[in-house]
Formats: C-alpha cells, structure tokens, sequence
C-alpha cells in the first residue's frame, strides 16, 4: 500500500490495542518488534485521541445498526471523521455501517 502511495494512519488506541494482543498472544518480543515498525518514520501515521474524540464516539454507541461496538472502534470513527480519513483498511464490518469505505 505504502509503494502505490498510500498514507497509512492508526491511532493510539489501536497502538495500545494492538499491543496488548501481541503481548497476550505471542509474546512481549514480537509486540515490542510490532511497535518498532509501526513507529518508523514513512510507515503510518499515529492519530491521537483527545477527548474531543472520546465524547464524539458515544454517538457511535447510540446507534442500533453499530451492535457490539467496541470503544476502540468508537474512537476511531471519531479521529477518522475529525481528520477527514474516508478509506479503511479492516475486515471490522463496523468501518463500512459507520460510512467509511473497507480496503481489505
């Protein structure tokens, strides 16, 4: 994606989200390896989450088509919709109920 000329963007939450499975389910090593190369520079854009951010993704929560959402996907939505970020690359049917095209 990053050669076709893709800007990559996660977020914190997704960071520490992400990390924690690693951590739980391979082991500390591999997580700490997946950190590093998320952080490089060129590789993807780390999105904070503020609490603007938080206090929009309650509105996700609200919604009955949005069953099971988790609060990572809720702030998200939000960070994505404040940095006007349309495309995700998931196979979280979430992403395209809450608007956003899925590249997967």
């Amino acid at each position: 994606m990053l050669a076709a000329g893709a800007k990559l963007h996660t977020s914190v939450p997704v960071v520490i989200e992400t990390f924690t499975f690693l951590d739980r389910n391979a082991n500390r090593e591999v997580a700490l390896a997946w950190k590093e190369s998320v952080s490089k520079p060129g590789t993807a854009k780390i999105l904070p989450c503020d609490l603007r951010d938080l206090e929009h993704s309650w509105e996700y929560f609200r919604r009955t088509d949005l069953h099971k959402l988790s609060a990572v996907d809720a702030t998200s939505f939000a960070s994505m919709k404040r940095s006007r970020i349309r495309i995700a690359c998931t196979f979280d049917h979430h992403f395209a109920v809450a608007g956003f095209r899925l590249v997967a």
